[in-house]
């Protein structure tokens, strides 16, 4: 399934409205937000349409999955967003991961708690909002929405870290290394950030990871970064393999980035790291630029290449790269 879809669902009482656009979303929030009504709402029109006092506004079919039969259910859909409580007992089974990897079938999968065995991105998880001056609607925001994907950094705020740590050990680490030199180290995957930081003494760091698969990890990630003492930026681009295509040096890249929604079949790629990867190894087979993940090829950091990849970071970054080359001379 690809796509982006909005979803509005509203009786006299309640108007909501979200968005999807990758095959997992996540609705989190305490209770007494809306999330069990609107999942109520959704099951109703589902099994009694116009009849039950609700109007629902979508291109594909919604449907509610309970703990019932569910992987019967499952295998007969298609084309379909599919609302998962977090009371439903199969939501954290190798069995449910299996099925949703391959899918042909978008999720949204409304919990408090993370789910670590599914790659869902950090700019799809949401929290119900209600609508200023209004007791009627309630719209789904990204709860993690800041510009450029930086974290916890103010408008007014520069970062000049002295320990970088990233989440790649291959490619992008080689890349990252080169650029920070010595203060940048790998975590070896994205499970290990936190324990990193935790374990981390300098006073300013900066954590990179890919934000198209970086979610289970952002809540925790984030209040250990809230509560500590250091400055901690996290720093979110999709993925390393993101920036390669953001950067133009292999062409005819820029729809794969702008508009991944309707390239990334969810039949074929977990979350949009893959795709991103994925597509630039097709892109690049059999050229100088051919990629792999485990070894960045030198035609990537020649001169006028490695620019072009460091003109995708924040200003911010590039600005604390230019303060830390002054110091250095």
């Amino acid at each position: 399934m690809t796509g982006k879809y909005d979803i509005e669902i509203y009786n006299k009482r309640v108007h909501y409205h979200l968005t999807v656009k990758r095959n997992i979303t996540v609705i989190q929030g305490d209770s007494a937000t809306g999330k069990t009504e609107l999942l109520r709402m959704i099951s109703d029109y589902e099994n009694n349409g116009i009849s039950s006092g609700i109007t629902q506004i979508c291109e594909k079919r919604c449907v509610v999955m309970e703990n019932a039969s569910w992987k019967e259910r499952l295998a007969t859909l298609q084309q379909c967003i599919i609302f998962i409580d977090e009371g439903a007992l199969f939501l954290r089974s190798k069995e449910f991961t299996k099925m949703v990897k391959g899918s042909d079938n978008y999720f949204v999968l409304v919990t408090r708690d993370s789910l670590e065995h599914l790659p869902y991105s950090i700019e799809e998880i949401y929290g119900m909002r209600q609508e200023r001056d209004s007791q009627k609607y309630q719209n789904a925001r990204r709860i993690y929405n800041e510009t450029y994907q930086l974290y916890n950094l103010q408008a007014n705020e520069d970062i000049h870290p002295d320990l970088i740590i990233t989440e790649d050990s291959n490619s992008g680490y080689e890349f990252y290394h080169k650029l920070f030199g010595e203060t940048c180290c790998s975590a070896e995957g994205k499970s290990n950030i936190l324990s990193y930081l935790q374990k981390s003494h300098e006073k300013e760091i900066l954590a990179i990871v890919d934000g198209a698969a970086f979610g289970p990890e952002m809540q925790h990630v984030m209040q250990y970064i809230r509560d500590s003492r250091n400055k901690i930026v996290l720093y979110a681009p999709e993925s390393f393999e993101y920036l390669l295509l953001r950067a133009n040096i292999i062409d005819r890249t820029s729809e794969a980035t702008e508009k991944t929604y309707e390239l990334a079949d969810s039949r074929e790629y977990f979350s949009w790291e893959e795709f991103y990867t994925a597509y630039l190894i097709e892109q690049t087979r059999n050229t100088i630029y051919e990629y792999s993940k485990k070894k960045l090829k030198d035609t990537y950091l020649t001169a006028g290449n490695f620019r072009k990849i460091v003109s995708q970071l924040p200003e911010k970054i590039k600005l604390a790269l230019m303060v830390n080359q002054k110091q250095q001379l």
